[in-house]
């Protein structure tokens, strides 16, 4: 027990355990697609977080009064976050999507800077500049380019003109602006008070369950569209959506398909991971979880690959070459890097340090 408690409270024990998270949050891109492929957005998302917030709901009535309005204002960007993810799996790639998300390694520290005063320096935390240069890097070889023009001699950018597609992609940085602010206000809540981590997670969940299901009520969908009945939770569970799936393309014999994709969606990589990211995000600061979270882009290329069958390019190896080693540089002590980079050892015990 104390050995399993010291691998945990290591400097990175709890980069492990983001990155563990971020590994099972890159289902979710694929999984969104299969759901928007038979669903409307808007039943995919309030079906897979209603059942994440019934799994958290024994935790509500535990919250500290204090914590109530930050943990509900850190729901609302969650949902955010959500609702545009799922709009754009509608018609952009899970992969593309999930890369784009990776933006909130720049948005993080931007917050912290804006928000707690915090040195970005160049001096002081050399670490998120290289962090975020890498990673930028890697989304802009994902985005920019086009991998499949390999073996012509040419390196092809494949910049998206149509509208759908800028939509696309929009949608896919809002949900880094929206996933940045709850991480970082989830963080702050977590410094003062870890052991809420179960009361401030169903809260938050419970505010995006609530969000998604006015979405869904307000979306025009039911009552309206035919077969309606079925795309509501309980005929998903019961396997009643053989209809949808084969109007939506979905190739399969599995009746349990959707309803194995939200419940996957909403009890383990919603409900569980959201909570295993709020201890985590009590332990290690928003710029270097941003950035170890930002893993995700990869896992959910090799999920769409898995069960999607999408072949990925040269420029999806190489721009995840660059994520994984923002990665890596997120985890480096600032003494450690002005080492690297030949400069001074600093003075003071570093900011990172003070956080574990």
């Amino acid at each position: 027990s104390d050995e399993k408690s010291s691998v945990f409270s290591s400097f990175l024990g709890y980069r492990f355990l983001l990155a563990a998270v971020a590994c099972v949050y890159g289902t979710n891109f694929p999984l969104g697609s299969i759901m928007d492929q038979s669903l409307p957005p808007s039943a995919a998302s309030s079906s897979r977080f209603f059942l994440a917030a019934l799994a958290l709901s024994p935790f509500l009535p535990k919250i500290k009064k204090e914590l109530i309005a930050p943990a509900m204002f850190a729901g609302c960007f969650t949902a955010m976050g959500y609702i545009s993810q799922s709009l754009a799996l509608v018609d952009t790639s899970p992969a593309t999507v999930s890369f784009l998300g990776a933006a909130t390694v720049i948005w993080c520290p931007f917050l912290d800077w804006v928000v707690n005063k915090e040195s970005m320096s160049w001096k002081e935390r050399p670490q998120v500049w290289i962090a975020a240069l890498f990673c930028l890097t890697g989304v802009g070889l994902l985005e920019l380019f086009d991998g499949s023009m390999a073996g012509t001699g040419d390196i092809a950018l494949s910049l998206s003109s149509s509208s759908s597609g800028l939509l696309g992609d929009g949608l896919a940085l809002l949900q880094a602006v929206g996933f940045g602010t709850g991480i970082f206000i989830s963080e702050q809540m977590m410094k003062k008070h870890s052991a809420q981590a179960l009361p401030i997670t169903s809260v938050m969940v419970a505010v995006t369950a609530f969000l998604s299901m006015i979405w869904a009520l307000t979306d025009g969908w039911i009552g309206n569209t035919p077969g309606w009945e079925s795309m509501l939770l309980p005929s998903i569970l019961m396997g009643n959506t053989g209809e949808l799936m084969s109007a939506g393309g979905l190739a399969t014999e599995d009746p349990f398909l959707l309803a194995k994709a939200v419940l996957w969606t909403g009890l383990v990589s919603t409900s569980l991971n959201f909570y295993l990211e709020t201890v985590a995000l009590g332990k290690v600061p928003t710029t270097q979880a941003s950035v170890v979270l930002s893993t995700e882009p990869l896992w959910a290329a090799a999920f769409a690959s898995l069960l999607l069958g999408e072949s990925m390019g040269w420029n999806d190896y190489a721009g995840g070459f660059f994520i994984v080693a923002a990665c890596l540089v997120s985890g480096v002590q600032t003494g450690d890097i002005r080492k690297l980079l030949g400069g001074q050892q600093p003075m003071e015990q570093e900011h990172d340090n003070q956080q574990q």
